[in-house]
């Protein structure tokens, strides 16, 4: 799944996910947002101006609804030659972590330790990257049970999560290039939902995350809880708890919906 500036980028088939329940087995104290995310609308012109990427990239990425651990999902990285678009798989094997360890991939790293955690620290000094997104998912508790939510900016506008990236290659294999989402306490929208939230990056920072000559000080100043109205929230149906789903049905706002 190497990142190439100017391959097209086909989606993927979601037929080889496995599982209904992507995130079981990852370390609780990693595990900080529900793991699964959209990327809507993701028309190339779009793409290319919002994220500086070269005009001549290619990109041919059919809409998801329904990203999930494990899936290969759109990542920006800065090269030599400038910013690149290719594909990373969600869920990082750093090659000590894999090898020495046995551990699942890790689809969070925490802001508060990604600097200092083994699993993570080379990438966050060497090897950030941008996740475009338009939305992700989180579940609330109340009387009916687990009811899905769907985040989003008012706009329905593109933002990128604060990613890491890893290269392993497994004995005899291919190399499995891999990412973790950077995820951080909430702010006000999220508190009553979950105690964590994916890192939103402002457009006015993400060549800084990018940028290869970063003081790691500066860097940890980026991974703060977005601030009050960048996000909107709607409450959506029950088809997004199945992995397997994906589409444009999955982020209809529930009829009956009371927030809060």
């Amino acid at each position: 799944m190497e990142l190439v500036r100017h391959a097209v980028l086909k989606r993927p088939c979601p037929k080889g996910r496995v599982g209904s329940n992507p995130t079981s087995g990852i370390a609780a104290s990693l595990d900080g947002m529900c793991g699964r995310y959209t990327l809507a609308n993701p028309d190339p012109k779009r793409l290319r101006l919002r994220f500086g990427l070269d005009a001549a990239a290619e990109i041919d990425e059919e809409p998801r609804f329904n990203i999930a651990p494990t899936d290969p999902v759109l990542a920006v990285r800065e090269r030599s030659e400038g910013r690149e678009l290719g594909r990373l798989r969600w869920g990082l094997l750093p090659g000590k972590w894999a090898t020495e360890r046995g551990q699942r991939p890790l689809i969070n790293a925490r802001a508060e330790t990604v600097a200092t955690q083994a699993a993570f620290a080379e990438s966050f000094r060497e090897r950030r990257c941008l996740v475009p997104a338009d939305g992700f998912y989180e579940w609330r508790r109340d009387d009916r049970g687990k009811v899905p939510l769907w985040f989003h900016r008012p706009d329905d506008e593109l933002f990128a999560f604060a990613g890491v990236w890893a290269q392993y290659t497994p004995r005899g294999g291919e190399p499995i290039m891999s990412c973790a989402i950077v995820t951080c306490p909430p702010n006000e929208l999220m508190r009553p939902i979950h105690d964590r939230m994916p890192v939103i990056l402002g457009p006015d920072v993400e060549a800084l995350w990018l940028d290869p000559e970063a003081e790691p000080a500066d860097l940890e100043d980026l991974l703060v809880p977005a601030p009050e109205g960048v996000l909107a929230v709607r409450e959506v149906g029950d088809l997004v708890s199945n992995v397997r789903e994906d589409g444009p049905e999955l982020i209809v706002p529930r009829a009956e919906a009371t927030l809060f």
